[in-house]
């Protein structure tokens, strides 16, 4: 709590100190248009180098209040129109409201133009970022029904989520192959998701508290310290900006039976200074179990979710601005048989129930006459965990798991224009810690630890010329668990040979602690045992080297603009963590070793294309092609010596495919009328196969295997209709997993192997619902 009450001291002061007074302002109104005369809702208007903006509302139309006297630059950007500034000198004789011409936006090919900042940890339209970044809009998740981060992350090239255990459906995030624990996951670019929050994490997020999420791909410790190997995904969250509610419910029937509830509501208030507003959001997931062969196993587990939170800011000045993000969640999930009774009392039972608080506070200052900015910060976050993962009825399996994470740094941004181009300098503090306490007395395991980090980042933005910046940084890092520091550069350039090219070029690296991940929290049922995590009394830090080279391009046939994105990327592993069968405990569980093991190779191509031949339609699609190797194989089944049954090894990354890709297409039939398809298309893989459980054949697995998947293809639509008496009441119908592509060959029985899953989430599942807005 000192840290805490130092630091709010810390803002009130620098709050008294650079509030500018100013004795004469103005307000700023006009109205976002596009091309064809047609309001803009949602354009992003700013006044560079102040916290003066605002958003055009229903009728295309902002007002931004409190612009003093001076020189000012407004930006106004959209997803899907080409980003514009606009020089405005505000005179003290010009009137109090000063009303501009209307701004005609013009419409881009890609719908990459709006502001990044996870890129360089400052605000840059992507067209001048020299790191490729993807950016997943709430507008994807609108269009393709998706209710938590875990349904919509799919819909970017690199990513795709895949779920681990078919009785509690823990699910985990791969960023260009690479398992979910190589990937930083930020909340408005703070390191608060913890290893605990990561097991269920994705179910936890509904997509009514973000606003988008930015997505890296390659080593990312640079600037966001370990864990960032595969890269970083950075969940922004929703501010206030114009005052509003909506509400939605969403009611589905998995496999057209097992119904699944989604109430979400939103609303924001702003004071007519423009200076106060708060966000206020909460959701509700209730889905019901579902068995997919009628063996008494669940497939599908029973999930309630409930979100409340709010997003709070507080403008002392033109130039400061003071943000508060709080939210808490309930989730609660069970799988196995015997639902209606005590854990302990069933066949196979794996259940947890969380809570979590999370709070952000963070102060922001630009200094009054200069592009500088300074921002300080501190987030927490706090989960509690009881669980049950057991089976054959063990009345010790339960369990509890506390957990508390901080995040506290500062970070300052100067800009020098007189140095052979322009350069934004960088440099912050950083300080990480959590803490963990998990108790599992059945499987003999106690982790108690405590991971803490001290970091300094420094970067040079150095833009030479229009067509031409470079990114030059670093990254010194104190872990509690390494014993050196560890330093993690990076380079990057952009280069812009013609207006319609961007190439660049990527130098990252990356790092991960010896320490308990995600997945080490889980317990999976096999065989009627728990298969348990542990870590080698000798494990040491794993790094990465990526490479990556990008071209975008906007190709035109026939008149028709198509925007193209490649990207070559090579992830090296050294130290790689890998696990190891290494036999069974005195219980009789397996015990899966986390090791060093050697060296890893990740490497591949992406591509993304977009289309938009008339403006009532657009088309994205895109695809990864890759391989994952480790230099030498990893033993995955131990076997049984005794009765003659060899070790099995592998040097392929298990649950990986070569080939997987995307689409999305939404047709604007007319103002109220629309239609959206999506697809998600998963290659094949390879996935570890244990022994016990029942096949479909009726008989029992003897022997462990390492099966190839199929491929899968999941098509998805949704229709929309805004109905004609009130323009802000929608309904909507639709289907996901049309062609009910989904795996047919689950084990069966007690003894099953709950970790052999793959392919889509969920099997064909129709869904309807109703959202109001106003």
């Amino acid at each position: 709590m000192k840290i805490l009450h130092t630091f709010i001291l810390i803002c009130a002061g620098l709050m008294l100190a650079f509030v500018a007074a100013s004795a004469h302002t103005h307000t700023l109104s006009g109205g976002v248009f596009a091309p064809d005369k047609s309001k803009i809702v949602g354009a992003t208007v700013r006044v560079l180098n102040t916290m003066l903006g605002a958003k055009s509302d229903k009728r295309g139309e902002f007002r931004i209040m409190h612009i003093p006297d001076g020189k000012h630059v407004l930006q106004v950007s959209c997803i899907g129109y080409e980003t514009q500034q606009i020089d405005l000198e505000v005179k003290h004789t010009d009137p109090s409201n000063i009303v501009l011409p209307k701004i005609e936006m013009q419409e881009s090919i890609t719908q990459m133009k709006d502001v990044v900042v996870t890129a360089t940890r400052s605000e840059k339209v992507y067209e001048d970022v020299p790191v490729k970044v993807s950016v997943l809009s709430n507008k994807i998740f609108e269009n393709t029904a998706s209710v938590t981060l875990k349904e919509g992350l799919n819909f970017q090239p690199g990513l795709r989520v895949e779920t681990n255990c078919q009785n509690c459906g823990f699910s985990q995030v791969r960023l260009n192959g690479l398992e979910g624990q190589y990937s930083q996951i930020l909340i408005d670019g703070k390191a608060i998701y913890s290893a605990l929050n990561g097991v269920y994490g994705l179910d936890q997020i509904p997509t009514n508290m973000i606003e988008r999420v930015e997505v890296i791909r390659g080593g990312g410790s640079s600037l966001y310290g370990g864990n960032a190997i595969a890269g970083v995904i950075n969940i922004i969250t929703k501010t206030p900006s114009s005052n509003f509610f909506s509400a939605s419910t969403t009611q589905s029937f998995t496999d057209m039976s097992a119904p699944e509830n989604v109430v979400q509501m939103n609303g924001a208030i702003v004071n007519d200074e423009q200076n106060l507003g708060i966000h206020l959001f909460g959701s509700s997931i209730f889905r019901k179990e579902w068995d997919a062969n009628d063996d008494g196993f669940t497939e599908l587990g029973r999930l309630n979710v409930k979100t409340i939170g709010a997003n709070m800011f507080y403008k002392p000045s033109y130039l400061s601005k003071i943000s508060l993000e709080y939210h808490t969640l309930y989730h609660e999930i069970r799988g196995g048989d015997s639902l209606k009774l005590q854990p302990h009392q069933s066949n196979i039972t794996e259940t947890t129930k969380h809570i979590t608080n999370v709070l952000q506070l963070q102060y922001e200052q630009y200094i009054n006459g200069t592009d500088d900015k300074f921002a300080i910060y501190a987030s927490h976050q706090n989960t509690k965990r009881d669980s049950y993962y057991g089976s054959n009825r063990d009345l010790g399996a339960y369990g509890h798991t506390g957990n508390q994470s901080w995040a506290i740094g500062t970070q300052f941004n100067h800009v020098q224009n007189d140095l052979a181009g322009i350069h934004i300098l960088t440099l912050g503090y950083e300080y990480n810690n959590d803490q963990m306490d998990d108790l599992a007395p059945a499987y003999n395991r106690t982790i108690s630890q405590e991971v803490f980090t001290n970091g300094i980042y420094l970067q040079d933005d150095w833009e030479i010329a229009k067509f031409l910046d470079f990114v030059f940084g670093a990254r010194f890092d104190k872990h509690n668990l390494v014993e050196d520091w560890v330093i993690s550069p990076r380079a990057n350039i952009l280069y812009k040979p013609i207006p319609d090219l961007s190439l660049r070029a990527c130098y990252s690296t990356g790092f991960r602690a010896p320490q308990a991940f995600d997945e080490d929290l889980h317990i999976t049922q096999v065989g009627g045992e728990g298969m348990v995590i542990q870590l080698s009394d000798d494990l040491k830090a794993e790094h990465s080297k990526s490479f990556s080279f990008s071209a975008d391009y906007v190709l035109h046939i026939c008149e028709l603009p198509i925007g193209l994105s490649l990207e070559y990327f090579n992830t090296k592993l050294s130290d790689a963590f890998v696990l190891t069968d290494v036999g069974k405990d005195a219980s009789g569980n397996i015990i899966m070793m986390r090791e060093n093991g050697g060296e890893g190779t990740v490497q591949g191509g992406t591509f993304e294309m977009e289309i938009i031949p008339t403006n009532t339609i657009n088309l994205k699609l895109g695809g990864t092609l890759q391989s994952s190797l480790y230099r030498d194989e990893v033993v995955w089944s131990d076997g049984d010596p005794e009765n003659g049954i060899a070790a099995q090894s592998s040097d392929q990354i298990m649950r990986t495919p070569n080939c997987y890709g995307f689409f999305t297409l939404n047709y604007f039939a007319s103002k109220r009328l629309s239609l959206s398809l999506s697809g998600i298309y998963t290659g094949k893989m390879y996935v570890p196969h244990y022994a016990g459980g029942i096949n479909e054949s009726g008989e029992i697995n003897q022997f462990d295997k390492l099966e190839r998947s199929k491929a899968f293809m999941e098509l998805n639509a949704k229709i929309s209709y805004k109905v004609p008496f009130d323009p802000g009441f929608e309904i909507y119908i639709g289907m996901q997993n049309i062609l009910n592509q989904f795996q047919d060959d689950f084990d069966r029985g007690i003894g099953r192997d709950a970790a052999y899953v793959y392919g889509p989430g969920r099997p064909r599942t129709i869904f309807c619902g109703i959202k109001f807005e106003g």
